[in-house]
């Protein structure tokens, strides 16, 4: 099984890398629209950067670890 991202366009799905299929072949698609997309990603980078740094997590305790 193979995940390649697709943006639809004009009536036409357009997969943002080649998929690794023959010519002609069939397939089953299953659609999920992307609910982390790129503004997401990067908030998540921001906060990271921002988030104290732990130096040995084995200090830490299961319960304050989650």
């Amino acid at each position: 099984m193979e995940v390649i991202e697709a943006i639809y366009e004009n009536g036409i799905l357009k997969p943002l890398k080649k998929p690794n299929l023959k010519e002609k072949e069939k397939v089953i698609l299953v659609i999920r629209e992307k609910v982390i997309d790129d503004d997401f990603i990067t908030l998540l980078e921001k906060l990271n950067k921002k988030a104290p740094k732990v130096e040995n997590t084995s200090k830490l305790s299961r319960d304050r670890a989650y």
